[in-house]
């Protein structure tokens, strides 16, 4: 598959305002809250630019994703490839390129593109604004229930002269329409490399959607995601991350509450070994009444890996009767692992009802030694103990066959 040079990004404007951003505010560093934690050193070693040229498609795609029926996109190193998608789907749900779409329908996805400096949060949101032309866009009309999951699947593969790309994936449903969306990124290669992917999401009134990301590139790749939310009144948000792979994998998720009575439901896992940094960034802000958000992520942490967990709820002026929950649990395998969690409140509304929590822990020494007295033996035994307090995350998730590609992936297959 051939990226055409036009894949970059037809608004030349747009990609220029973008790497002036860049220029003047220049990279996140630790001194930066939110990226604390990060390697700063091999961020610094990505090399972002236009789609680069695949040689060869990607070797054994089906065995490395979860098996679902229902349309497809694929996306290479940011490029739509056409042969490996299923873009056919019922009445209703529409499913392009990002780069067709901004030639067609430029007007439908402006919210994704039309940022300026004062939108743009950091340099890698900068940088997938100027080289993140082209991805996945799904439209639903409004009143479409649809049956079957919706698929994007995005894969990396490191290039000698860019070892890192950009996606741009757009997801809008219309009013009164339900859907699930499942985003599956891995990458090919142990060569160093990245993958930069922004999701933006627009919920009309009463819509729902269920949105499960998978990530599992190499452990030699660096993946940065960033999911952007912005729902009407009455609609549902529904999110299951999964934060498996990579050196240092970060899940960022930005939700507004815009709409009266809207609701979110975050939950995530992550996963680490070895020298791993997973990176969670939540940020849900209650913009209008009486809307409700639930923040529930575990972390089970390994070796010498390292967790983060920061939560953030904000609720504004005249957003009363707010119900917001946030809880981070994590359970830490080894006396040389990780974990930085920070809970964050700023309210500015009366009525509301904020709560949050976190704990971090290690196995439960009596659980082992009931196991123990029964026979089973210690490895098994603490096999078991974790397999439970991560299969509470992956039981939330509608589709069995993603349950079943989590729970092999985790090495266990007793859901």
């Amino acid at each position: 598959m051939t990226a055409a040079p036009a894949a970059v990004d037809p608004t030349v404007a747009g990609r220029t305002v973008a790497l002036d951003w860049v220029e003047a505010n220049g990279y996140p560093t630790k001194r930066h809250d939110a990226w604390r934690y990060a390697p700063h050193q091999q961020l610094t070693a990505l090399s972002f630019g236009p789609p680069v040229t695949l040689a060869s498609s990607v070797p054994d795609l089906e065995a490395q994703i979860p098996v679902l029926d229902g349309p497809r996109i694929v996306v290479v190193n940011g490029v739509v490839d056409v042969e490996l998608s299923s873009m056919t789907g019922p009445a209703g749900l529409h499913l392009l390129s990002l780069l067709d779409a901004r030639r067609e329908q430029p007007e439908r996805i402006s919210s994704h593109f039309d940022r300026g400096d004062s939108q743009i949060t950091d340099a890698y949101m900068a940088l997938n604004l100027a080289f993140g032309g082209d991805g996945a866009v799904v439209l639903i009309d409004d009143d479409v229930v649809l049956d079957v999951p919706i698929h994007i699947v995005d894969i990396e593969v490191p290039d000698e002269t860019r070892n890192a790309s950009c996606t741009g994936v757009v997801i809008e449903l219309g009013a009164r329409s339900s859907a699930t969306v499942v985003e599956t990124r891995i990458g090919v290669g142990a060569e160093f490399g990245g993958s930069n992917i922004r999701t933006t999401i627009t919920l009309g009134n009463a819509a729902s959607l269920e949105h499960v990301l998978l990530q599992d590139v190499p452990p030699s790749h660096v993946h940065l995601s960033s999911v952007d939310v912005h729902q009407a009144a009455d609609s549902r948000f529904l999110a299951r991350s999964f934060n498996l792979g990579a050196s240092y994998g970060r899940a960022a998720y930005d939700v507004d509450l815009a709409g009266p009575g809207a609701h979110v439901d975050l939950s995530g896992l992550f996963f680490g070994f070895g020298d791993q940094i997973l990176d969670q960034q939540i940020n849900v802000v209650h913009s209008a009444e009486n809307c409700t958000s639930r923040q529930s992520f575990r972390g089970v942490l390994d070796d010498e890996s390292t967790g983060i967990f920061n939560g953030g709820i904000e609720v504004r002026p005249g957003a009363d009767g707010t119900d917001a929950e946030q809880s981070n649990q994590n359970l830490i395998l080894s006396d040389r692992a990780e974990i930085n969690t920070q809970p964050r409140l700023e309210i500015l509304a009366d009525e509301v009802a904020c709560k949050h929590g976190a704990t971090v822990g290690q196995l439960d020494d009596t659980a082992m030694y009931y196991m123990r007295s029964r026979g089973i033996p210690a490895t098994e035994a603490r096999r078991l103990l974790i397999n439970g307090f991560a299969d509470q995350v992956v039981d939330e998730v509608g589709i069995e066959s993603v349950q079943a590609w989590i729970t092999s992936r985790l090495g266990h297959d007793d859901v």
